[in-house]
């Protein structure tokens, strides 16, 4: 190859030496090429390009190659939808049959109704039994009955508070009442705290509550010691126990002990590694 001698005229980008047009307007000489070295194939901005030694996809006639068509080619790659679009993975399975649904706000399993009267009756047999208390209590500290206009009596109810002091009457102002004013407090806390306590945790999703709940029924039978309206909590926690044993609340134990336990999953191990360049980028 050899360069033209110079002339001492300027050269135009747009013309050669003599004056004369460029062979090629408006452009630079190509590099050249090496040895063997072939064209790569112009792709458009959207396009993906074929995996070594797979045709790329013919264009649909009459027009450009479509980008609204996505599959699978050669190497596991997909090819966008559309313009922009990054294909995920596939949803994960659904959830398995037998376990209560989970909340989209909290992520919580959903309460079913079981749980909810459940936890109300526990809670309403508590009150009961300190509402009977309390009306023990106001027995035991009223002596004054009123007889007549401005008259008052003093009148000795604290053995006929509860069944327990009547079946051991006491002396007014001894020791034997502040024992048994402290053990019908102590029996009503009984009750009450076993039954909230239940009531709290099956509301929580603790599968053990359901023996807790046949423990606190058993434990309600003491406020049979004190008054017959202390007595209807055994009521309450009777019905309160029962829903804890059904399907629904089944479902719902089932799901809080997946998600408070979930179970531990391993990774498969790795038999072949590959190592440098993958071929596809060759």
């Amino acid at each position: 190859m050899s360069w033209p001698a110079p002339t001492g005229e300027p050269v135009n980008p747009n013309r050669g030496p003599s004056g004369t047009p460029a062979p090629f307007p408006n452009s630079y000489p190509t590099p050249p090429q090496m040895p063997g070295a072939g064209t790569a194939p112009a792709f458009a901005p959207n396009q993906v390009a074929p995996a070594p030694g797979v045709a790329p996809a013919s264009a649909p006639s009459g027009g450009a190659p479509s980008e609204a068509t996505s599959g699978p080619v050669a190497g596991g790659q997909l090819a966008p939808s559309q313009p922009g679009h990054i294909d995920t993975l596939a949803p994960p399975p659904p959830q398995a049959s037998g376990l209560a649904p989970l909340s989209t706000r909290t992520g919580q399993p959903v309460r079913p109704w079981t749980v909810w009267l459940s936890a109300a009756l526990l809670f309403g047999g508590a009150i009961v039994v300190i509402v009977g208390l309390l009306l023990a209590m106001w027995e035991m500290a009223s002596p004054w009955q009123q007889v007549g206009e401005n008259e008052w009596n003093k009148v000795d109810k604290f053995n006929e508070a509860t069944w327990l002091t009547a079946q051991f009457p006491s002396e007014p102002a001894s020791g034997m009442r502040v024992f048994f004013a402290i053990a019908c407090c102590l029996l009503a806390v009984l009750v009450a705290g076993s039954a909230s306590v239940i009531g709290y945790y099956a509301f929580a999703g603790y599968r053990w509550t359901r023996i807790g709940a046949l423990v606190a029924l058993g434990v309600s039978l003491l406020s049979l010691l004190l008054t017959p309206i202390a007595a209807i909590s055994i009521g309450f926690v009777a019905l309160g126990a029962a829903p804890l044993w059904l399907p629904a609340t089944s479902r719902f134990f089932a799901r809080w002990q997946l998600v408070r336990h979930p179970q531990i999953s391993y990774s498969e191990p790795i038999d072949q590694v590959f190592y440098g360049p993958l071929p596809r980028y060759r």
